[in-house]
């Protein structure tokens, strides 16, 4: 039986502009994502970060999970993290919601930053460059 939050996954992939201003390419959010899980693990499930707080291809934090928990309703866990379908889905929740009428640039900003890290220019300018070269 296909749940709701399978067909989400399946069918949110939403064009956002990329921060580039010299560029008008679109970039679903998908490819977004597949370009956090390059520079965040290089593509490694079980990757583990930060001091152990961040796991999994996209380095999620405990509070990141609690936060798509509350905003969605799902009960993931942390510990599922290191699935890489269950950390798609949280990150693409997660920037679903943060990052709506964002750019490519300032969702990538928002995943390392936080919510408000598209507006913290110095300390996600690297990150962002970092994106971008696999996008």
């Amino acid at each position: 039986m296909v749940t709701i939050k399978k067909l989400l996954i399946r069918f949110i992939g939403f064009f956002v502009r990329t921060g580039d201003a010299h560029s008008n390419t679109m970039t679903t959010l998908s490819n977004l994502i597949s370009a956090l899980i390059i520079v965040e693990s290089s593509g490694n499930d079980l990757a583990i970060g930060d001091n152990g707080r961040a796991v999994g291809p996209l380095q999620i934090h405990r509070g990141v999970v609690q936060d798509v928990n509350r905003i969605t309703g799902s009960h993931y866990k942390h510990s599922e993290m290191t699935n890489r379908v269950a950390a798609r889905a949280v990150c693409q929740a997660y920037l679903t919601h943060y990052g709506k009428g964002k750019s490519t640039e300032e969702q990538a900003r928002i995943w390392n930053g936080g919510p408000q890290g598209h507006h913290k220019k110095q300390a996600t300018e690297a990150y962002w460059n970092k994106v971008r070269k696999h996008l």
